[in-house]
């Protein structure tokens, strides 16, 4: 995976709970997403979600640290001294989701994915990494 998970900070801590990435390779973080879960012993999680955070487009590099905050904010980013790039985005949830020591994130690479069709308009439509349109804005 070309993003690692460092670590949830500030858990159950109003605007200051946020989930801390950096970037092994580049990549556009439109193909990746954090679910929140929990550990439910056994070394397994449940594959139940209350909240999911698809990542907006954005090319990342090698180097680059990118924090999830998990309550409302303004996305923003600022270049390091290393020449790096820290990203803040903002969930802009209501509450703190980390809080219980069971709680959980969940990194995960969506390189492909398929929708619904939108009323009666057909076949749902298919995108890939290698496609660089659609995703979310």
């Amino acid at each position: 995976m070309r993003l690692k998970i460092v670590e949830i900070a500030n858990r159950g801590v109003p605007g200051e709970e946020c989930l801390h990435l950096t970037v092994q390779a580049a990549v556009d973080l439109n193909f990746y997403a954090v679910f929140d879960t929990a550990r439910i012993g056994g070394g397994l999680i449940s594959r139940f979600s209350a909240h999911t955070y698809w990542f907006q487009p954005q090319a990342v590099m090698p180097g680059d640290t990118v924090t999830l905050y998990t309550g409302p904010g303004a996305n923003s980013f600022a270049k390091l001294p290393d020449g790096a790039t820290a990203y803040s985005f903002y969930w802009g949830l209501s509450g703190t989701i980390w809080n219980a020591p069971s709680s959980c994130a969940v990194l995960l690479e969506v390189n492909q994915w398929q929708t619904s069709p939108a009323g009666d308009s057909g076949a749902g439509t298919v995108l890939n990494s290698d496609e660089k349109q659609g995703g979310f804005a």
